[in-house]
Formats: C-alpha cells, sequence, structure tokens
C-alpha cells in the first residue's frame, strides 16, 4: 500500500473508533444520567422533535433523549382520535415506569409539542407507582380549563408551559376542530391554563405551586421564536429557555417580570432605547 494509501486508512479508522464525532442520544452513558422523552405535534412531519433534541444537547442536558412516535402521520386524526392518543399515553407512563424502576433516582422530564402534550398529560396522569421529575408542554393544544390537578400530582418538580397569543395554529385550526381532550374550548398555549371551574382548594394549590407558565414576548424573536406555533422548538430557544428547565434551573423571563429599580436619572429619548434593547432576551 501506498504511503497516501495508510493515511486515509488510518484515517478512516480513526473516524469509526470516535464514533465521526457524533454521539447519539440515546447512549447508556446517557441513560445512567436520566432521561427525557420527546412528543411531537399532530402529524409528526414538522421535525420539531429533533430540533428540540439539538437543543437539549447543545443546552447541556446530557441525559438519554428519546423521541416517543406516538402520531399516525396524519394531522386532523391525531388531533380528533381521543380513544387512540389515550392508549399511546399508556404506553407512555409504562416507558416511564420501568426507566425509573431500572434507574432509581435518575430525573424524567415529558417534553410535548401540541397535540403531544394531551399523552404528555395523560401519561402522568397514569403513572402507578413513581413520579417523573417533570414536564415541558409546548403550545398546548389541551383546552385551557382542562384539569391538570392529576398530572400535577404526578411530579415532583414542575410542570411548564410556553403559551403564545400570536400563534395562530391554535387560535384558528384548534379553535375549529377542537382540542385535542375534545373539550371544544380554546387551546392553554394560546392563553395559558387556568383551574376548572369550581376547583378545589387543593387543585388551586397544585397550580399554584407546580405550574409555572411563561408568554411569548417579541423579544424572543432573537432566540428564534416569532410567537407561531413551533417557535418554541425552534433550537436556540429550547438551548436558552427549554434546557435549563430540565437541568433544574429556571430562566428568568417568566409572566411575572422582576420588578425593576426606580430610574435615578431623566430618561430621554436615546436612553430608553439603549434600555429597551439591553431588556431583550
Amino acid at each position: 500500500m501506498s504511503r497516501w494509501g495508510w493515511v486515509f486508512a488510518l484515517t478512516a479508522l480513526t473516524m469509526v473508533a470516535g464514533g465521526c464525532g457524533r454521539a447519539t442520544y440515546t447512549s447508556p452513558e446517557r441513560y445512567e444520567r436520566g432521561l427525557v422523552v420527546c412528543l411531537s405535534g399532530a402529524g409528526g412531519m414538522m421535525g420539531e422533535v429533533n430540533r428540540i433534541r439539538d437543543g437539549l444537547s447543545s443546552g447541556g442536558v446530557d441525559q438519554a433523549i428519546e423521541a416517543f412516535d406516538w402520531s399516525r402521520g396524519e394531522v386532523f386524526g391525531d388531533q380528533i382520535d381521543v380513544a387512540e392518543n389515550r392508549r399511546r399515553a399508556l404506553q407512555l407512563a409504562a416507558r416511564v415506569e420501568t426507566y425509573v424502576k431500572n434507574h432509581p433516582g435518575r430525573p424524567v422530564h415529558l417534553i410535548g409539542v401540541s397535540a403531544g402534550t394531551g399523552l404528555v398529560v395523560w401519561a402522568l396522569e397514569s403513572l402507578q407507582g413513581v413520579r417523573a421529575t417533570g414536564a415541558v408542554l409546548i403550545a398546548s393544544s389541551l383546552d385551557t380549563h382542562y384539569d391538570l390537578s392529576r398530572a400535577l400530582g404526578n411530579i415532583s418538580g414542575r410542570l411548564y408551559s410556553f403559551n403564545s397569543v400570536a400563534d395562530t395554529i391554535l387560535s384558528l385550526g384548534v379553535t375549529l376542530a377542537g382540542t385535542v381532550d375534545r373539550g371544544g374550548g380554546v387551546g392553554g398555549g394560546l392563553v395559558g391554563f387556568s383551574p376548572p371551574d369550581g376547583a378545589s382548594e387543593t387543585t388551586k394549590r397544585l397550580y399554584q405551586e407546580k405550574l409555572k407558565q411563561f408568554s411569548w414576548n417579541p423579544g424572543e424573536v432573537l432566540l428564534g421564536h416569532l410567537g407561531d406555533h413551533l417557535g418554541a422548538t425552534n433550537p436556540t430557544f429550547v438551548r436558552v429557555r427549554i434546557a435549563p428547565l430540565v437541568l433544574g434551573k429556571e430562566p428568568q423571563t417568566a409572566d411575572k417580570p422582576q420588578a425593576r429599580p426606580a430610574a435615578t436619572e431623566p430618561r430621554t429619548h436615546a436612553s430608553r432605547l439603549t434600555r429597551d434593547w439591553k431588556d431583550l432576551p
């Protein structure tokens, strides 16, 4: 073999041994550190799960990141078939239970998009003998008054919901087609979740202690989130806003903004522009 032949052969062997420098999201080492399960929206064809996985990984999440394949590839069918969706949710719950029993003490998070948030909530409701660490709902098409109390009771941390009033899929499409739970109301990912009418004090307390909601703001355009239905699945947004939640760190931007100190000097037009720009995420 020529000198260049040996060079090419050694280079190929190095790439194979190193896995071409690309880590898998489901390596045995990752499973030892925890589990994140991601669910797409209805149709499962927009690549949102891959974007979420990329964003989580770049944000420092070194746990196993699975994709739970629940969609039948039909947007409307996925949205309205409650019986089949609840059956798939039971499978998701079984997956969580198995992992927790085989890896006690490791964190488990569920992340769902749009209709997939319904399966996340129903899986949490169905858990037997174990609890998940937390969950994230992105652009949820569950009814805004859907009772989340059973799901909230089966997590040790918090349930986070990312909402946007600029989401036209929720404001138009879901309003016409119906929410994934067939409640007939407005999607929680549009205006946020609130306790159902006549909720008990226990339910209200669960909402207050374990549900945290984030509303889209125009400054998040800088993170690739335009307020649209899948904007919160942009890898940059996921890295900055969602990965910290999985890692147990909450971002500063929430529905209840931090109080700002009073201005100590007159605010001219120029200083106002400068401060507003610095306030962007």
